[in-house]
C-alpha cells in the first residue's frame, strides 16, 4: 500500500514538474524576473506566478476565429444584345457628328428612315457626296445585308433541331435573297447606264423580298419567324435606296 502510495506521489510529481521548472528557472535576463519592488524601484515586475501564468497561456489553443459569412457577389446584369444597325438608339449616336454635313443629310431627308439612312452611309463616305454615290453606297450595304441573311437563313436550316415547317419557309428566304443580290448587281449596271427605268423596277423588286420571307412565315398558323428583325432591316435599306432613286436629276 505505502509503495502504490509513493508510485502516484513520483507521478503527479512529474507531471507538475516543467510547470515548476518553467516558473522558477527563468532566465536572468528575462523581463519577467521578479523582483523586490524596493530593489528594482518600481512595483510593475511580474513575479514568478505571473510566469507561471503566461506560460500555462501560451500552451492553451487559442479559439478558432470566428469566420464572417461569405458574401455572393451580385449576379451581374443580363448582357443585352448590341443595337442593331437600324436601331433608332444606335443612329442618333452618331447624328451630331453629322449635323454639319448638309449634303448628306439632304439626301437622306427624302427617305422615310433618315437618321438610319445616316447611320447606313456615314461610314463608307469617301468624296464627292452626292445622291449618286450615296445610293451607290446604300446598294453595296444591302447587298452585304442580303448575304448576311441567307448565311443566318442557311444556319437554320442546317441545325438539326429546326422543325420541317420553318424550314420550308426558311427555303423561301434564301430564293428571295438570293434574288435581291442579283438585283442589286443588275443595279448598279443600270446606274452606270443612267437607265432610270430599270433603276426603279430593280429596286421596287428588292423591297418585296424582305416581305416575301415573312409570308412565308405568316402563311403557317402559329408559326413566328427567326428572321423577323433581320427582313425589317432589309425593308428599310431597300426603301431608303428606292426613295433616293426616285430623286435622281440624271444629266
Amino acid at each position: 500500500m505505502e509503495l502504490y502510495k509513493f508510485i502516484t506521489l513520483l507521478l503527479v510529481s512529474s507531471s507538475l514538474l516543467p510547470f515548476f521548472a518553467e516558473a522558477i528557472c527563468v532566465p536572468r535576463n528575462s523581463s519577467n524576473v521578479y523582483r523586490h519592488p524596493e530593489a528594482s524601484g518600481t512595483a510593475d515586475a511580474p513575479g514568478p506566478a505571473m510566469s507561471f501564468i503566461s506560460a500555462a497561456t501560451a500552451r492553451s489553443p487559442l479559439p478558432p476565429p470566428v469566420s464572417s459569412p461569405t458574401i455572393q457577389p451580385p449576379l451581374p446584369s443580363p448582357v443585352s444584345s448590341p443595337s442593331p444597325p437600324d436601331s433608332p438608339t444606335h443612329s442618333a449616336s452618331i447624328l451630331p457628328l453629322l449635323s454639319s454635313n448638309a449634303a448628306l443629310t439632304k439626301i437622306c431627308d427624302v427617305t422615310d428612315y433618315p437618321a438610319e439612312c445616316l447611320a447606313t452611309v456615314a461610314p463608307f463616305l469617301a468624296g464627292e457626296i452626292n445622291p449618286i454615290s450615296v445610293l451607290k453606297i446604300g446598294i453595296h450595304v444591302l447587298q452585304k445585308s442580303f448575304e448576311v441573311a441567307t448565311a443566318v437563313a442557311t444556319k437554320l436550316i442546317n441545325d438539326l433541331s429546326t422543325s420541317a415547317v420553318v424550314k420550308d419557309a426558311l427555303d423561301t428566304c434564301v430564293e428571295s435573297f438570293d434574288s435581291g443580290v442579283a438585283d442589286l448587281n443588275d443595279a448598279l449596271a443600270a446606274i452606270s447606264g443612267h437607265d432610270i427605268g430599270r433603276l426603279s423596277t430593280l429596286l421596287s423588286a428588292t423591297v418585296t423580298y424582305s416581305d416575301t420571307c415573312e409570308e412565308a412565315f405568316s402563311e403557317q398558323p402559329h408559326l413566328e419567324s427567326p428572321l423577323k428583325e433581320m427582313d425589317q432591316h432589309l425593308d428599310k435599306l431597300a426603301s431608303i435606296n428606292l426613295a433616293i432613286s426616285a430623286s435622281l436629276q440624271w444629266s
